[in-house]
């Protein structure tokens, strides 16, 4: 994301943009592990896929940060410990 113009400004809609993206997160990392299982059994197999979709959890990990930063922005450090 990188731009915080773009993040929603309501805590609800932050809080629900949040759960989208974390579950965007999990099936990456699944479909990252399932490739790098197929790959240590087929030697020969090209990365291309792979790094691909490094490249796009690298990118949700970013929107998770910035999400989460902007909802602690919201509800102030004493209620996210």
């Amino acid at each position: 994301m990188g731009n915080d113009a773009k993040l929603p400004t309501c805590l609800d809609d932050l809080c629900a943009l949040e759960r989208a993206v974390e579950k965007e997160w999990w099936w990456l990392a699944g479909a990252l592990y399932a490739v790098a299982e197929i790959s240590a059994e087929v030697p020969h197999t090209p990365g291309g896929r792979f790094r691909e979709l490094q490249a796009q959890k690298l990118n949700l990990d970013s929107k998770r940060v910035e999400i989460a930063a902007r909802i602690a922005s919201i509800i102030g450090p004493e209620k996210t410990a």
